[in-house]
């Protein structure tokens, strides 16, 4: 079996939050291969930890892809101050005698964005609306990495390393069955401090509030307040930022200035967009004016941190999207030779600058990986935790399963990634969107 073909069997899907299935990223060609170990937002550790603690998996699924894509540079980015990450892996690139090197950045914000660490690692720039592929780069997440490893080793993806952080007893890091409820990994970090609380899945800027199920691209699990900032923002409706669009937009350009896409050349300016949708009809936007929507990269800085009264254009630019999409509004062609902007290393967003403006700081703390893996007495596995067509059940309820059965597939030609169960026990409920197990211990 070959490498992509080991990679889609064993169910690997971006583990930096994007969910894309690793098999089409292996099936490709490619001059350099880069793992993404940057890990930008706040408060989220477990990256830098998989790169401590599993070095030799992560170097081994670099040295694969390499080797599979055709690539003659495998790079591993990763933040300086990473130091432990940083040691662990030099030292097993050299016990594994392959040519991979360490890229170390700054401390900002979103070096993890794939466009902005190619730029980084390269010096090139990927077009307007394209992937790194384009510019003969693959890029994937260290998690990514670990998987594709076990992948050919014939192990598929039955856990999830995550942060569990913030309003918790003791922040720690994890390794869970993927579908564990989020109750029972909070349980495992002491519990929540705080009586009425929210729990965002993923980071401070780019995580969504939880539905309450471990996925596999599930980086953390952030307990913050229910009246904090973040939670209000997320939980704030449409029809509110874009009356704001209409009533506060001063047209400063901070939502400009500071977006990573801008500041890479591309033609994205939420200012404008805000403009023209505080101003007018949707309908009645030239083309060309939304057609800037579509190389937005959802990072948040522009409502989060750029912007003084904490308008959205990331939110209306999200929603213009869908409804285009809806509409069946394509990508257009972009720019293939986007020339950065002069100031833009100025314009870089530090992380601690970062923490101080979303009222995390107080939240920094260790989040220690525990050697031992978290075990469960039950799990819900959704059929939709990844880009593509939901996986289809292969089992029914009643049937028993052992760790690392298939138990749904993805439709012949399809883009997708199979499931696996991620504990032993019996299928207790099949539905539409999640299978659900339970121990029989």
């Amino acid at each position: 079996m070959s490498l992509p073909e080991q990679v889609k069997s064993a169910g690997v899907v971006g583990a930096g939050g994007a969910g894309f299935p690793a098999y089409v990223k292996v099936g490709a060609r490619a001059r350099v291969v880069i793992g993404n170990g940057a890990e930008c937002e706040p408060l989220l550790r477990v990256d830098q930890q998989i790169m401590a603690r599993h070095a030799r998996e992560v170097i081994d699924g670099l040295e694969l892809v390499r080797r599979e894509v055709g690539a003659t540079r495998a790079v591993i980015a990763l933040k300086k101050k990473y130091r432990e990450a940083v040691t662990s892996l030099r030292e097993a690139a050299a016990r594994a005698d392959v040519p991979v090197k360490l890229h170390l950045l700054g401390s900002f914000y979103p070096a993890g964005d794939e466009q902005v660490i190619v730029r980084e690692v390269t010096g090139e720039v990927v077009p307007e609306g394209g992937i790194p592929l384009d510019v003969g780069a693959v890029v994937s997440n260290v998690g990514t990495l670990l998987n594709v490893s076990r992948a050919a080793r014939g192990i598929p993806v039955t856990t999830r390393m995550l942060t569990v952080t913030g309003e918790v007893s003791r922040p720690v890091t994890l390794e869970v069955p993927v579908g564990t409820l989020v109750e029972d990994v909070l349980a495992a970090a002491g519990g929540p401090t705080a009586s009425n609380f929210a729990v965002l899945d993923g980071g401070p800027l780019m995580g969504n509030i939880s539905d309450g199920v471990v996925s596999k691209t599930t980086t953390g699990l952030v307990v913050l307040p229910g009246d904090h900032k973040l939670i209000r923002y997320r939980q704030r409706s449409l029809e509110v930022d874009v009356a704001r669009a209409a009533q506060a937009c001063d047209q400063c350009r901070f939502c400009t200035d500071y977006c990573p896409r801008y500041l890479l050349g591309h033609r994205i300016e939420p200012h404008r967009i805000m403009r023209l949708v505080g101003q007018q009809r949707v309908d009645l936007i030239p083309r060309e004016e939304l057609d800037r929507a579509w190389f937005c990269c959802q990072c948040g800085l522009c409502g989060m941190f750029a912007c003084p009264t904490t308008i959205s254009p990331d939110r209306v630019i999200k929603d213009l999207l869908n409804a285009m999409r809806a509409a069946g509004a394509e990508k257009p062609a972009g720019n293939p030779n986007p020339v950065p902007h002069p100031w833009r290393e100025g314009r870089q967003v530090p992380v601690s600058r970062l923490a101080r403006r979303l009222d995390v700081t107080r939240y920094e703390h260790p989040a220690p990986l525990r050697e031992e893996p978290l075990r469960v007495d039950r799990v819900r596995i959704k059929l939709s935790q990844h880009v593509g067509q939901p996986a289809t059940p292969t089992v029914a309820q009643g049937d028993a399963v052992e760790v690392g059965q298939m138990i749904a597939s993805i439709p012949p030609d399809s883009l997708g990634a199979p499931l696996h169960a991620s504990i032993e026990g019996t299928v207790s409920g099949v539905s539409p969107e999640a299978i659900s197990i339970r121990s029989r211990r």
